[in-house]
């Protein structure tokens, strides 16, 4: 996609989608939770490679916590 000449059109065209994205998430909010199920299927994907990633999200909450907390680095699991 061509990029607009005037930083000003290119603002704009980036202000509709984001408004666009926004409606959209709105209509598939949960009602039960309030939660947009777009957003939440998104971070369910994301997380499950992240476990695939790294060894498990056990492993990698671990590994984490210890490198935040303690400024100890662990290896990945990857060969």
């Amino acid at each position: 996609m061509p990029r607009a000449l005037d930083p000003e059109q290119d603002r704009i065209a980036n202000m509709r989608r984001r408004a666009s994205m926004l409606a959209r998430h709105e209509r598939a909010r949960d009602p039960e939770t309030g939660k947009s199920l777009i957003a939440v299927e998104a971070g369910r994907r994301g997380g499950e490679r992240t476990a695939e990633r790294h060894g498990g999200g056990s492993a990698w909450g671990l590994r984490m916590a210890l490198r935040r907390w303690h400024g100890v680095s662990l290896r990945s699991a990857e060969p």
